[in-house]
């Protein structure tokens, strides 16, 4: 199961990179954030975070509940930190970066909480 999530995480977050930098550079080029590639970064990152839960989850025998749980706390307060740093330390473009970051935030969610259901199905 974790070989299609990953899969399917990394194709979707192809997808919404081409398809915010293709929107931002075409459609609104003067509200394009100079540092946007950090937030393909961030979830690339956060699917190594995914994986390291995973794999310490199941050392430690817990449920995949807790997995779960714990991978949307981890991940909701990096993401937390990420803007606040942004916000902070570039100041500019700061909505057009929130928004960006909210529309990847909830489409990998909605993949990851859709492989996660379809885990706990047939298990």
């Amino acid at each position: 199961m974790m070989k299609k999530l990953i899969i399917w995480y990394l194709a979707a977050l192809s997808v919404l990179s081409v398809a915010s930098s293709a929107a931002l550079r075409i459609c609104w080029p003067e509200h394009y954030p100079a540092m946007l590639y950090l937030i393909p970064l961030f979830y690339a990152l956060m699917l190594g975070v995914m994986i390291w839960l995973k794999r310490a989850n199941e050392k430690k025998g817990k449920d995949r509940s807790i997995f779960f749980l714990s991978y949307r706390i981890v991940k909701i307060l990096l993401a937390i930190v990420l803007l606040l740093v942004y916000f902070t330390a570039v100041g500019e473009e700061l909505l057009t970066f929130a928004v960006v970051f909210a529309v990847f935030y909830l489409c990998l969610s909605m993949v990851e909480t859709t492989l996660f259901i379809k885990g706990e199905k047939k298990s």
